[in-house]
């Protein structure tokens, strides 16, 4: 049985969130032999992950009408029949690393129309995803007021926690911490991470009594500009073994100790989950 993997954070559009995910869930996929499935589930989260996979370019009416018949749409119809099974949801989705990381496309309904009919089949989707991929990564957007995201928390196995250096963000999330679900795995980020800051992660694990690694992204303009392109595969399979003194490389060895670490707290690190490739 594979694990979910749900990205949060308490803020929106401060702290990386959907970067974070992003870029782990690339690496994980180029540097481990393993079924992954990503998705930005309702329709304000896809736009930005599928954009970061997928190069831009028009599509024809046939594949407009492809798409209709794919994603997380169709899968729920299909839930809601009890006609899904493991086997087949590799089959509604893009494969971005062959046998190893497909995208999931979103709904293509708003928000609005498509959260309440997703209540009833959430649990079943994700339990039936989680028997054919080793980890399924989940972008719950920020903040408690969606009765979706308390959901997709609720049914986590993991919860990556994306924060900054920003005290008042800091300091309202530790006083409230219990409003997250404290029972499940949890992992804390720093994205947008300035090591110049005097908020550096040691500090703020000492500050807050923060008795469990902090993972610090650091910000990079350069991976984002090929998020935006398509090109967030190209960008860190050419990076991904820079030397020491390349400027990329505090970006990469961030994202590399993130990714081990999910796969240790998803309890993944065995032989079985393959371990570096090529």
């Amino acid at each position: 049985m594979g694990h979910s993997v749900v990205f949060w954070s308490p803020v929106p559009g401060q702290t990386g969130t959907t970067t974070n995910l992003i870029a782990v869930t690339t690496l994980l996929g180029l540097d481990y032999s393993s079924r992954l499935l990503v998705l930005g589930s309702v329709q304000s989260r896809r736009a930005a992950i599928e954009q970061a996979f997928i190069k831009r370019r028009t599509q024809t009416g046939d594949e407009l009408a492809s798409a209709a018949d794919s994603g997380i749409d169709a899968l729920v119809r299909l839930t809601q029949n009890r006609k899904l099974t493991a086997e087949m949801i590799r089959d509604y989705t893009l494969p971005l690393l062959k046998d190893r990381l497909d995208l999931l496309h979103g709904s293509n309904k708003a928000d609005k129309a498509f959260i309440p009919g997703m209540k009833e089949v959430l649990y079943p989707l994700l339990d039936t995803a989680k028997r054919y991929y080793d980890l399924t990564l989940i972008d719950a957007g920020s903040g408690m007021g969606s009765g979706w995201t308390q959901a997709l928390l609720q049914n986590a196995d993991l919860v990556v926690i994306s924060l900054n250096q920003n005290r008042s963000v800091l300091e309202r999330f530790f006083q409230q911490q219990e409003e997250v679900q404290k029972d499940k795995k949890q992992l804390f980020i720093l994205g947008q991470y300035d090591r110049h800051s005097a908020y550096t992660a040691k500090n703020i694990a000492r500050k807050y009594k923060v008795n469990v690694p902090i993972y610090p992204i650091p910000h990079h303009a350069g991976f984002m500009d090929a998020s935006q392109e398509g090109c967030a595969i190209d960008f860190l399979f050419r990076n991904r073994s820079v030397p020491r003194d390349h400027e990329n490389q505090l970006f990469m060895q961030s994202v590399h100790t993130l990714a081990q670490a999910i796969i240790e707290q998803a309890g993944l690190n065995k032989p079985y989950f393959g371990g570096k490739g090529g």
